[in-house]
């Protein structure tokens, strides 16, 4: 398979335009036409620069060796126990952490091998899946990203994002201890202020809900 033939299985794979794919290397859509009409190819530093952004394997897009997706492992062996975490669309959702599997904004579940889960020392009952919605933990946390949270752990630590419901709004931010019982949210996008939470009398609606212990790009 050439490298115009690859380009188009990566770019169909991942259901992404030509523009789309044009925006983010910062070229002309008609280049990417060429490219996989093999009219040419583009330089190293631009292929470098699509495999990381789309997350696929340099040497495959290159040269044909190895997987497309970068970390792609092998299908799960038959006797693998699967375990299903709930999925929610919680972007009008107050109270998530209370939520059933079965409740209305339940949008399905997602498998996990149970082995994997106790690597990470996870409890399928503790786990939540969301999507992420705008761009205040960029680059950590795209929009759309999948993120599991874990509900078990509640108390607020810098090692990772905690979701968190403010005012009925769900936020991802990191946390930060200020002394005198004050916290920070804190957005990995500098576009965005700290918010300041006063522990010793915090807003009526401020819950922490779990901490981010995993997460998956979308491409969509």
């Amino acid at each position: 398979m050439l490298f115009s033939e690859r380009l188009k299985v990566m770019r169909s794979t991942l259901g992404i335009s030509q523009r789309e794919m044009a925006e983010k290397l910062s070229v002309s859509q008609k280049s990417i036409s060429f490219w996989e009409k093999g009219r040419n190819e583009p330089q190293g530093s631009l292929i470098r620069t699509l495999c990381n952004e789309y997350s696929i394997s340099y040497d495959w897009l290159l040269d044909g060796v190895g997987e497309m997706l970068k970390g792609q492992t092998a299908p799960i062996a038959p006797h693998e126990e699967l375990l299903y975490i709930p999925e929610y669309n919680v972007e009008l959702s107050a109270g998530f952490g209370a939520y059933p599997e079965d409740h209305a904004l339940s949008v399905g579940n997602r498998p996990f091998t149970a082995s994997w889960l106790k690597k990470k020392g996870l409890h399928a009952k503790d786990l939540k899946l969301v999507r992420v919605a705008g761009d205040s933990m960029e680059p950590l946390l795209k929009d759309k990203d999948i993120i599991m949270l874990d509900t078990s752990k509640t108390k607020p630590n810098q090692a990772m994002p905690f979701a968190v419901r403010l005012d009925d709004e769900l936020l991802v931010k990191s946390i930060q201890h200020l002394g005198d019982g004050n916290l920070a949210l804190v957005s990995r996008n500098k576009a965005y202020n700290d918010i300041l939470i006063n522990q010793t009398s915090p807003p009526e609606d401020f819950q922490v809900i779990g901490a981010v212990v995993w997460h998956a790009h979308s491409w969509i």
